[in-house]
Formats: C-alpha cells, sequence, structure tokens
C-alpha cells in the first residue's frame, strides 16, 4: 500500500511538471525534522508519510501560477485519483501541503474546519513543519546537506550544515519558523553549524 501510494503521489506531480529536486529536498529536510523532534510533535510514524507527500506536492500548484499554488495545490491533491490512500489521509495530505505557505489553518478554512480535533493538530504540526523545511531549501539549490535539531536550554536550536554559502537559507529558515514556533510554543533559532 505504501509503495502504490508514493507511485499515484509521484505520478501526480510529473503530471504537473512539479520542481523534483526542490520538493525531494523538502521532503528531505521534512523528514529529518519530523524524526528528530518526534517527543515534541508526538505523533505516530504512520503521519510520517503523509508528510513526505505533501512535501513532493507541496507546490504542484505553480501549474496554474505563483500566486495562490498553495491553495492550487490542496484543490489539485483532492480532485487527484489516489487510490491507494483513504479520504482522510487525501485530505490530509492536502491541507499539509496547502499549509507550506499564506495563512495558518483556521477553523474557517472549510477542509480544515472538516477535520476532527487531533487531525487539525496533525496538520498545524506537519504543515509547521514542511513550512520549516522549505525555508531551509528557499533558493531552491539543494544548498542544506543535512540539519541537527538540538535544545539549548529553553530553544530549539536547528543546526545547518554546511555553514557557508546558505544564508538565504537561515534566513528563511528562521523566517518559516514562525508558525512551528506558534504550533509548538518553543522558540526556534536556525543556525550554522560551526
Amino acid at each position: 500500500m505504501k509503495e502504490e501510494a508514493r507511485q499515484q503521489i509521484f505520478d501526480l506531480a510529473y503530471k504537473y511538471q512539479f520542481e523534483e529536486g526542490h520538493s525531494l529536498q523538502d521532503a528531505r529536510l521534512a523528514l529529518s525534522l519530523f524524526d528528530q523532534t518526534q517527543e515534541l510533535h508526538d505523533l505516530p510514524d504512520d503521519y510520517r508519510d503523509l508528510l513526505e507527500f505533501a512535501a513532493i506536492l507541496h507546490d504542484i500548484g505553480y501549474w496554474y501560477g505563483y500566486v495562490g499554488h498553495h491553495k492550487s495545490a490542496y484543490r489539485m491533491i483532492m480532485d487527484a485519483k489516489l487510490t491507494a490512500l483513504t479520504k482522510r489521509e487525501q485530505r490530509l495530505v492536502a491541507l499539509i501541503a496547502r499549509y507550506h505557505r499564506g495563512a495558518r489553518p483556521k477553523p474557517t478554512h472549510k477542509g480544515f474546519a472538516q477535520l476532527s480535533p487531533d487531525d487539525q493538530d496533525a496538520v498545524a504540526k506537519l504543515g509547521s513543519i514542511l513550512r520549516l523545511a522549505d525555508g531551509l531549501d528557499r533558493t531552491h539549490t539543494d544548498a542544506v546537506r543535512s540539519i541537527e535539531v538540538v535544545w539549548l536550554n529553553d530553544t530549539l536550536v536547528i543546526w545547518v550544515y554546511p555553514p557557508y554559502g546558505i544564508q538565504t537559507e537561515l534566513w528563511a529558515g528562521q523566517k518559516k519558523s514562525r508558525f512551528f514556533q506558534e504550533v509548538f510554543d518553543v522558540p526556534v533559532r536556525v543556525l550554522a553549524a560551526q
């Protein structure tokens, strides 16, 4: 089932000529954040696949243009025939992709309002992780090779490797960490590793 779902996700991504390198980089960074913040988000591992699928598809809305591409991606994912996913899983993937930029989830957002409170919580957590990962590939050049998440006092520090030539990723990662900080109620610093 997992491999069939992954194949359907990639088929959809290729259909809309996704930027493969950037999407896979975002997926890699998002999964690393998911794994390294397990005690913070406390989500079961099956959400990991949904995060990966959302990261792969998060920018397919570019097919219709940059403006509102996150909302377009939501609609495109919801309209797709992803038979290897349940309707619930498909909605979660679509919403996680939708919240990689723009407004944060609100009870007035149609798709979000239809979720159970637990699923709303999961979408907010995973959407904030994807948004942060997306910031860490701001230039779409795969500049960030790896990240290390550590606690320093009460601050979650994300060390970014390599330390040089990634100023834009550091800036965008810090900026896009705001949603993550709100969801988890922790300060975050994105820093170049020494």
